[in-house]
């Protein structure tokens, strides 16, 4: 008899820690949030100091892709005019993740970028460079 009551004491609390167990190994860090292809956005403000510029020169947009190795993949679509480049760029670098920061860093470089994470969505990430540089992602699915 005695062994009938631990049994049904015991299924049901196993079943218990294993759902527990499996639902704290389910939640994503931010670093494997982030891994995967996305487009990019780039924005600077209008500086009324440099009439040259349009607001239309002011924007670039890319792809940006995170992989699981700590690399990053940026393409970043510049064209004439453009404030951030005149041309098409293609670079590698490597990527963390520190607190609220998103940092792209090329080799022999300590600090790197440092991106401020100002929204964090497993969808979309808005980032923020120096204050007046902004990051928008969108992941492609």
């Amino acid at each position: 008899m005695k062994r009938n009551n631990f049994l049904w004491f015991s299924i049901p609390m196993l079943s218990v820690l294993i759902l527990l167990i499996g639902g704290c190994g389910a939640e994503k860090t931010q670093e494997q949030e982030i891994i995967g292809e996305w487009s990019a956005h780039w924005e600077t403000k209008f500086d009324e100091n440099m009439p040259s510029i349009t607001e239309a020169n002011l924007k670039m947009n890319g792809v940006i892709n995170f992989r699981p190795d700590g690399k990053v993949d940026i393409w970043a679509y510049g064209y004439q005019g453009c404030i951030f480049s005149d041309d098409t760029m293609r670079n590698t670098l490597n990527w963390k993740i520190d607190n609220s920061v998103l940092r792209f860093i090329d080799s022999g470089d300590d600090h790197g970028l440092p991106y401020t994470i100002t929204k964090f969505g497993s969808n979309e990430l808005e980032l923020t460079l120096l204050e007046d540089i902004s990051l928008t992602l969108q992941r492609n699915n």
